[in-house]
């Protein structure tokens, strides 16, 4: 059953959908948690730099609660 489930998407329809969009492809499913998101490599690496400063941030507000209750 969990073959009848999976998406088949042709090449045209991506490249369809990539025309005029430079950072991401999302395919509609029938609910949000099933869609499909494709990232350029450069949207990527954006969000990964984002989530390193926000884990850095989150390792900085952590140690000045430390000091806080010391």
């Amino acid at each position: 059953m969990e073959v009848l489930k999976m998406i088949t998407i042709s090449v045209n329809d991506i490249f369809d959908k990539i025309m005029g969009n430079e950072e991401e492809i999302i395919i509609k499913r029938n609910n949000e948690a099933d869609d499909l998101v494709l990232l350029t490599a450069k949207k990527y690496n954006t969000i990964l730099e984002e989530l390193k400063k926000l884990k850095c941030n989150q390792g900085i507000n952590k140690n000045i609660r430390n000091i806080k209750i010391k």
